[in-house]
């Protein structure tokens, strides 16, 4: 409905490269755990068209236990695209697994990669 049009607008400018970043309003105040919640917010700081790891995360949040629980809150994402858990890769540089799957993560990957320089 008329909610969710300005989502749409924007995953499809999202799609086409046109959009580097969101700003329509996500609430995930009520998602899991603070640690989780914390997690997935440092995501969003991610640059598109760049890639982080789960080590790099687990050492740049406060009381982080390891990479597995920065990996768990990821896995569990509720906002998949808007909160771009796809620029999480794992520390050999391999893509990692995906709730979408691998394939579609490496596209999402390479399209953000591959529209970094042009316009917004």
């Amino acid at each position: 409905p008329e909610k969710l049009t300005p989502y749409v607008k924007q995953l499809k400018e999202y799609f086409a490269g046109t959009r580097k970043e969101f700003d329509v309003p996500i609430d995930i105040s009520k998602f899991g755990t603070e640690f989780q919640r914390k997690t997935l917010q440092f995501i969003q700081t991610i640059p598109y068209g760049f890639t982080a790891n789960y080590g790099d995360i687990a050492t740049s949040l406060p009381n982080a236990t390891s990479s597995r629980a920065v990996a768990h809150a990821v896995a569990l994402n509720p906002v998949l695209i808007f909160i771009p858990d796809h620029r999480i890769i794992l520390s050999n540089n391999q893509v990692g697994s995906y709730r979408l799957g691998q394939k579609e993560k490496v596209r999402l990957i390479e399209l953000e990669k591959s529209n970094l320089h042009g316009n917004l």
